[in-house]
């Protein structure tokens, strides 16, 4: 199977255990982690049709930054020579990252600009269930790169 083919495995895969964990906390009552439909929405201003459109641009979101992830990270083959597990801690540590970015966004500008008002409160909850659905990302996407030794570096 071709590194592409497995870059895009990999994004999914990891994607899939991101949103998993925001309805997780979305579902115990934790913060309002309903991303896709809260993406989906902000295209479609409405809340009944938005999860085609969300789920859409959340896995191709989430694929091209596993691309991104997977590129970077090849350009220091010395990491691969550490094995596994640092891969998953730069995971954990770039989705961290990338999360703490998010949630800023999120907060500060689409929640005050969201057409539906249940997705205009993003708080502190919501922040943090962002960085840790975006840990849970970087981690899988290192354990998989890892793993499979996947660089897109030829």
């Amino acid at each position: 199977m071709s590194n592409f083919l497995l870059a895009c495995l990999v994004g999914i895969a990891s994607t899939s255990l991101m949103t998993f964990a925001l309805y997780l906390l979305h579902w115990r009552g934790f913060a309002n982690g309903d991303m896709v439909r809260a993406l989906g929405s902000f295209l479609t201003r409405h809340y009944e049709n938005a999860l085609g459109p969300g789920l859409a641009l959340h896995y191709t979101f989430g694929v091209l930054f596993t691309f991104l992830y997977i590129y970077v990270w090849g350009m220091f083959p010395e990491i691969a020579a550490d094995g596994i597990w640092r891969y998953v801690a730069l995971g954990v540590f770039c989705g961290a990252a990338q999360g703490l970015v998010v949630s800023m966004l999120l907060v500060i500008f689409v929640a005050e600009h969201h057409p539906l008002l249940q997705f205009r409160v993003a708080g502190m909850r919501v922040a943090l269930a962002h960085v840790l659905a975006h840990v849970v990302f970087g981690g899988v996407v290192g354990l998989m790169v890892g793993w499979l030794r996947l660089s897109l570096i030829m």
